[in-house]
């Protein structure tokens, strides 16, 4: 699917990144492929990359808690990486609440968080 690329990092982890097209609008769109690929994988945790990702806005910060219900629905841990500084203080201007979804530094430390629970 255009907009994102999952790669499976072990039986456990999956990886996915987001692409320019991405369009966090319209998230249902993606939530076939998502859950298809954490099921036929068994996947305990969605780890997304936002290097890429410059800043977060209402709708994008809408996407990944969409995305965290999606992983949850399937018992699956979202952890979201590599938040860049300046996505985190677009994020903080205007969140009323902590995310649901959990965070961490990088791939390794995300893998770690997923292994333990």
């Amino acid at each position: 699917m255009q907009g994102i690329h999952l790669t499976l990092l072990s039986r456990q982890c999956v990886l996915l990144e987001s692409g320019m097209s991405l369009n966090p609008a319209k998230p249902d769109q993606y939530a076939d492929e998502i859950i298809c690929f954490l099921q036929k994988n068994r996947s305990k945790g969605l780890i997304y990359d936002l290097k890429k990702i410059s800043l977060i806005d209402k709708t994008y910060f809408q996407w990944l808690n969409y995305l965290d219900s999606l992983c949850r629905l399937n018992n699956t841990l979202l952890i979201v990486i590599n938040m860049t500084p300046s996505a985190a203080y677009g994020l903080s201007l205007f969140i009323e609440t902590f995310p649901e979804f959990k965070t961490a530094l990088d791939v390794e430390d995300a893998r770690e968080v997923i292994l333990q629970n």
